[in-house]
């Protein structure tokens, strides 16, 4: 396994808390992608280096770090912007930030093609300005530049323009696709068939409870991201179609989560939301912090409060005194709620009736 060392810019001296969950999702999506994590490496000043994110002090340190350790890679809980990305690789080398994490991970857990397509895209968005950055350093100083990802050497320019058009070929089939997912949904509500979408933080159980109403064997595993493209079947005993997609995380890219827009459409064009929520999760921060997270990006995409379901998973794992308070911790007294168990199927009855009442109601 690779070596890799945690970097992350806290710019609020104030956050005693929230930083140490920023840094534990960061661990878990780093052991999800394969890498050994060794240490970790926090600074806290008010702004970030306009092109180094961190101190040239901090830098220092980190090169110390890398020559002791033997470290393969820095791995950046911040976004890295353009100009930082390129220095940082200058003076640490192998340089990542969670942008290029989460799709190193999706790219593991891709099996379609609208996924790979769409990963594909999310990467050319991000790497293409990157190259354009190393073209026009190389002209001015006269001397090349190693390109991200083992791109070469030389002939940044010929690279630069195959990118630019694979990236506008990626983006007419997506479009294909999309107008095809589209003409899908329009006879899907020709049948008078309603949509439920199931959503939520990775790792919640949606696939699971997806499989337990539908009948399915839809792969499950403990990696995040197992669905990546959605998942489309009949709700067994109920008229309706079921919808499982991509699960969402801390701090998602807008370039990224733009990149899964024929995924997010299913979201945004379903006739109810449920919103699948690990309630069982040992840090109660950490639950506060994904909770507020999904219902963020719900907001986002322009999903009503009255078409939401909270769907309080794993109950099999608390006492009654337990989730009585996580519900009151997320304040969600007088919202809809079923608490259930998608592994062991408790309350699986509650919830359609509550689907069935709601989409009654609508």
């Amino acid at each position: 396994m690779q070596k890799a060392w945690l970097c992350l810019l806290r710019t609020d001296p104030h956050d005693h808390k929230l930083y140490k969950i920023y840094l534990e999702e960061l661990r878990s999506l780093v052991g999800a992608a394969g890498y050994t994590v060794i240490g970790e490496t926090i600074q806290t000043r008010r702004k970030p280096h306009v092109s180094l994110l961190f101190g040239r002090g901090k830098l220092e340190e980190l090169k110390e770090v890398k020559r002791q350790n033997d470290v393969d890679v820095f791995v950046f809980f911040n976004i890295l912007s353009t100009i930082q990305y390129y220095n940082l690789s200058s003076i640490l080398g192998n340089v990542i930030d969670r942008y290029d994490l989460t799709l190193q991970i999706f790219e593991e857990m891709s099996m379609d093609r609208v996924s790979k397509l769409q990963i594909e895209l999310a990467r050319l968005r991000k790497h293409i300005p990157i190259i354009k950055l190393l073209e026009s350093i190389r002209f001015k100083s006269g001397r090349e530049h190693p390109g991200p990802r083992s791109l070469g050497e030389y002939a940044y320019h010929r690279k630069l323009v195959n990118l630019v058009r694979r990236l506008k070929k990626i983006e007419r089939e997506l479009q294909r696709y999309r107008r095809m997912h589209s003409l899908h949904r329009r006879k899907r509500r020709k049948l008078g068939i309603p949509t439920v979408c199931l959503t939520g933080y990775y790792n919640a159980g949606k696939t699971t409870l997806f499989n337990l109403l539908t009948g399915q064997e839809k792969p499950v595993s403990p990696s995040p991201f197992t669905t990546l493209s959605s998942k489309y079947s009949k709700v067994q005993g109920l008229d309706v179609f079921l919808i499982d997609t991509i699960g969402f995380m801390t701090g998602l890219d807008p370039q990224l989560i733009e990149s899964f827009s024929i995924t997010l459409e299913d979201i945004k064009e379903s006739d109810l939301v449920l919103n699948v929520i690990d309630i069982a999760e040992n840090n109660i921060e950490l639950l506060k912090l994904r909770y507020r997270e999904v219902v963020n990006q719900l907001k986002r995409l322009g999903i009503e409060e009255h078409r939401i379901v909270y769907v309080l998973n794993k109950i099999d794992l608390l006492s009654d005194i337990d989730l009585e308070y996580r519900v009151k911790y997320l304040n969600l007294e007088n919202e809809s709620y079923v608490p259930i168990s998608a592994k062991r199927g408790e309350n699986i009855s509650l919830l359609t009736e509550a689907v069935a009442r709601k989409l009654a109601n609508k």
